[in-house]
């Protein structure tokens, strides 16, 4: 499609030709590109954006070239050309649009056709259709385009589309989100600082287990290429590399495992690879978990603490990018937990994820909790004692004038009446007072009642459509990532979106051609996470069991017709089992459901069937058995067929830079059964 727009002049050549904020003012913009800027050509390729000192024109402002001139980006009103290259002071350059342009026309329209698996015809109908609205259009994506190691310049690809046509911040195009107000209290100042109110506070060195926001070339471990295993300088939150990287003792081994609100044996692609390290007391001596089930990784636990289920529990989860207003979420407890009562710092309360981490407070005296625990008059020995404050930060906004209004005595009223079933071991309205501070209590009154907060819609969005417009530049060159070097490569990354096909984690394709389908999974809508489908048994007498979803022609080539048992292989499961340490094998055996509505060749499993545990087995506790029941254990969980990293052996294939397991990478067959 990017090819098909520069060579059809389908862009937006104003929008992209603006360098800067005061150029972007004069068209009628709010935000920029670095389309027109130049950037340096390496022997490697394109890499560091060229500076005006670099050419003696000015200092660390950006350069374009306007009438064959360079010209220096400052606060003036710049306008660049968009195709320059050549040499300014012996140095070779090119426009960040004219790198973009080569790659997209470094293959024609019929090769781009075969590697996607599009008809040309279709490209074309699509791009022009998308070009067609002027700024009324946008490409959008979530989650699926970036879980593959391409995944990053798949996300900078469809990015770049919304760039190509100038749609940003405007009417029916690419938005930022509303976002939302910060809980932590920093903003305001008030009326809880909680970054700020920790005495004794300790603060984190060194790298991450997970080598997350670090580079490898600035650490301590450089050796040269390649790195023993990946680092992400770009990327947070690598799950699928914790348990690994422990059991390779890369950057460090780990003597202790914490897990809570999650199974990563079961819900990371290739996970049941981590089972033989969770099994193994000499890779991980000690593992202990907060859950509300005996899960599927849990099980693997020295230690399994009791934790609060979703309607129990206190949280504060952040609104997915898709909303268009500013809002903010706030869990808190409906109804009485259904786990024991313990004693911690001397209060009663259930046990949870919070009671055991104040209870491993208490036993060690660590500053920040217990008596006075915020350091001025405010104890922390409760959960409530953290999230009334966070609900209080919320109420009252981050700016002045934001407070959100104090709740009426009829407010007040039905706030007490909505919580009367619960156990005052829950809901203690003077405890809950004190916690949130009684001149901010009717305000935190107010927004318990709605669930959080959310801003009025206003005029301005009927009217323009983008309220809270991003207004800043958009990089179709990302600089950063340029000057980046796979740390198992040492090849420069790409700064502008590229194509590349399945790599493993030293950059080599991988080839499973002999495996002739496509691996894909999804959420079924009536199964959107483990605790509904088949733990829900209203909703399992609709879908006692998730099947492999196969196209209709597809099926009969390879002899299968509706109902018939087959089981999923891949290169790195060619038994196309679960090997459970201590528990024997679960094999991943599926009915076969023939549809029009699948791709051919591709089958597809849904996500969230085929339990081992979460109550499907019998276990052992107290001395006594509890029986599992079999409803649990029906269908088939997919991931244990997910590719291998083969460069690294117990993980699945990730994407280098944006790290995003890879979900949609593995090519299986089918084995009747």
């Amino acid at each position: 499609m990017i090819r098909w727009i520069i060579e059809n002049k389908r862009y937006d050549a104003n929008f992209l030709r603006a360098a800067n904020k005061a150029a972007a003012k004069m068209v009628g913009e709010y935000s920029w590109t670095n389309a027109t800027h130049l950037v340096k050509i390496e022997k490697d390729g394109p890499g560091a954006i060229l500076r005006a000192k670099d050419i003696g024109i000015g200092g660390d402002q950006f350069v374009v070239v306007k009438d064959s001139n360079p010209v220096a980006v400052g606060k003036e009103a710049v306008f660049g050309d968009l195709e320059f290259s050549g040499e300014i002071k012996g140095i070779k350059v090119k426009t960040v649009f004219t790198i973009l342009k080569e790659e997209a026309l470094s293959r024609t329209l019929s090769e781009w056709s075969r590697i996607c698996g599009v008809p040309e015809n279709d490209i074309v109908d699509v791009a022009r259709e998308f070009t067609s609205h002027g700024k009324k259009a946008v490409a959008e994506m979530y989650r699926g385009p970036v879980q593959h190691t391409n995944g990053y310049y798949n996300g900078q690809a469809i990015i770049t589309l919304n760039l190509l046509i100038g749609n940003p911040d405007h009417k029916g195009g690419l938005t930022k989100g509303g976002g939302h107000w910060h809980e932590m209290g920093n903003k305001l100042k008030k009326p809880f600082n909680l970054k700020k109110m920790h005495p004794g506070k300790l603060h984190a060195f060194g790298h991450k287990l997970t080598r997350e926001k670090s580079k490898y070339e600035e650490s301590t471990l450089f050796e040269g290429y390649p790195a023993k295993r990946l680092w992400y300088p770009f990327s947070g939150n690598v799950y699928q590399e914790i348990i690994p990287s422990a059991a390779d003792g890369y950057p460090y081994p780990i003597k202790a495992l914490w897990i809570h609100k999650g199974t990563p044996a079961f819900a990371s692609p290739g996970g049941h690879v981590f089972l033989k390290y969770l099994s193994d007391p000499n890779v991980i001596p000690l593992i202990f978990a907060t859950d509300i089930v005996i899960g599927e990784t849990t099980m693997y636990a020295d230690y399994i603490f009791p934790d609060t289920a979703i309607w129990e529990r206190w949280g504060s989860p952040h609104t997915t990018p898709d909303v268009p207003q500013k809002s903010s979420k706030f869990r808190q407890p409906t109804v009485t937990p259904l786990t024991e009562v313990v004693k911690v710092f001397g209060e009663k309360q259930h046990c949870s994820w919070e009671a055991v981490l104040l209870a491993i407070a208490e036993k060690l005296n660590l500053s920040g909790c217990g008596k006075n625990g915020f350091g001025n008059g405010y104890d922390l020995t409760r959960p409530e004692d953290w999230f009334l404050k966070l609900a209080a930060n919320l109420a009252w906004g981050d700016k002045p004038g934001q407070e959100v209004p104090d709740a009426s005595r009829d407010e007040i009223k039905l706030f007490m009446r909505a919580r009367r079933h619960m156990a005052k071991t829950v809901f203690d309205p003077d405890r809950w007072e004190k916690a949130a501070g009684k001149d901010n209590w009717r305000k935190v009154i107010y927004l318990l009642n709605r669930g959080g907060r959310w801003e009025d819609w206003s005029a301005k969005f009927e009217k323009e459509g983008v309220v809270h417009k991003f207004k800043g530049q958009f990089n179709l060159y990302a600089e950063p990532v340029a000057l980046q070097r796979h740390p198992m490569t040492g090849k420069r990354f790409s700064g502008i979106a590229i194509y590349e096909p399945v790599k493993d984690a030293r950059g080599r394709i991988i080839d499973d051609s002999e495996f002739p389908l496509q691996l894909i999974t999804y959420k079924d809508i009536l199964g959107g996470q483990s605790r509904t489908l088949p733990t829900d048994y209203w909703l399992s007498t609709i879908l006692p069991e998730n099947y492999i979803l196969i196209n209709v022609e597809t099926a009969a080539k390879m002899g299968f017709k509706d109902g018939d048992r087959a089981k999923l292989i891949s290169a790195t499961n060619r038994d196309g089992v679960w090997k459970l340490p201590n528990r024997g094998e679960v094999p991943m055996i599926g009915k076969i459901k023939a549809v029009e509505g699948m791709r051919p060749g591709v089958v597809a499993v849904s996500w969230h069937f085929g339990h081992w545990g979460y109550g499907a087995s019998d276990a052992v506790i107290d001395g006594k058995v509890v029986k599992g029941d079999r409803r649990r254990a029906t269908g088939l969980c997919p991931n244990a067929a997910m590719r291998i990293d083969p460069a690294l052996g117990n993980m699945c294939l990730t994407d280098p830079i944006g790290a995003s397991s890879s979900f949609y990478d593995t090519r299986v067959k089918l084995v009747k059964v």
